[in-house]
């Protein structure tokens, strides 16, 4: 058993030995001149690659196409200002409402997306409608935005699972 032990590592050894000679030997590193200057990724595709589909569709395009929107479609993106003018009445959530006797001490407590909360008075003006007027379990917003129905006032009533 142990011969055949031995014979068997003998025989592996020499055939890996006779494996790395049989290579073709390397060729020297071409000079500093002929190399590329950046590497080449290794996702990249040679220039007379074509795929050949045979029947098949190719795997790496959308088989969905998407609608082309004409550019005088193209809504306008709008850069909002940091903070309270650049919420939406839409994305603000009142979380809070507090009544004085004095009109000018009302305040309404605004969660805006983020997590991010606001005091916000009668006057103060969000990103599409300013706040027009504060009640004990709602608030009032005139609306401002350009393209919409200036001067509408929108309702927001204080959820009643606030606590």
């Amino acid at each position: 058993m142990n011969y055949r032990r031995v014979f068997l590592i003998i025989v592996l050894s020499l055939a890996g030995s006779l494996t790395a000679f049989s290579q073709a030997p390397q060729q020297p590193a071409a000079p500093a001149a002929q190399q590329p200057e950046e590497p080449v990724s290794p996702l990249a595709v040679p220039k007379d690659y074509h795929y050949n589909a045979r029947g098949r569709r190719d795997p790496f395009v959308n088989p969905v196409p998407k609608p082309v929107i004409p550019k005088s479609e193209v809504p306008a993106i709008v850069a909002r200002p940091p903070g309270l003018k650049g919420v939406l009445v839409a994305e603000a959530q009142i979380i809070g409402i507090v009544v004085s006797r004095e009109p000018s001490m009302n305040v309404v407590t605004i969660q805006a997306p983020g997590g991010k909360k606001y005091f916000v008075r009668v006057g103060d003006a969000l990103f599409d409608a300013v706040l027009k007027g504060i009640k004990e379990d709602s608030v009032t917003f005139a609306v401002t935005a350009p393209g919409a129905d200036r001067g509408r006032e929108i309702v927001r009533k204080m959820r009643g699972d606030n606590k």
